[in-house]
């Protein structure tokens, strides 16, 4: 009896493992997973260091002749009107000379105090003119 069950057993072996559907190269099936990879790292950017601020120069003062305190600037200005050039920053100073509208002028230096503009004219000499009969020209 016990050779009839182990004959029965490997008959049974036989005809199942046949039977359970899988030959292979016909019926093979493969499922394919893409992965994700793995991400490179992000490199950290270099860090650009902030450049420090250029420091403004401070102004440069000088004096005219009767002890005003004159900023040194240098401009162009267009003159509106005829005007009079004077030896210092004030109405009250000599004539020295006389500038036709439309002239142009040199500034070199403007008395904050009152408007007055120190010129360098054409004649070589440096007068003084207010502000009020001139106009600065844009660049």
């Amino acid at each position: 009896m016990k050779k009839a069950c182990l004959a029965a057993l490997m008959l049974g072996m036989v005809i199942m493992v046949p039977g359970c559907g899988f030959t292979e190269g016909t019926d093979a099936v493969v499922t394919v997973i893409d992965a994700t990879p793995t991400p490179e790292p992000t490199p950290t950017p270099e860090v650009t260091p902030t450049p420090e601020a250029t420091p403004t120069p401070e102004a440069t003062y000088e004096q005219s002749p009767s002890g005003l305190s004159i900023r040194v600037i240098s401009a162009v200005y267009t003159v509106n009107e005829a005007v009079n050039l004077r030896s210092d920053c004030s109405t009250d100073s000599d004539i020295m000379a006389s500038a036709a509208a439309g002239e142009q002028l040199t500034v070199t230096g403007i008395c904050d105090e009152n408007g007055w503009l120190r010129v360098a004219y054409s004649d070589g000499g440096v007068y003084y003119v207010s502000g009020d009969y001139v106009t600065a020209v844009t660049q």
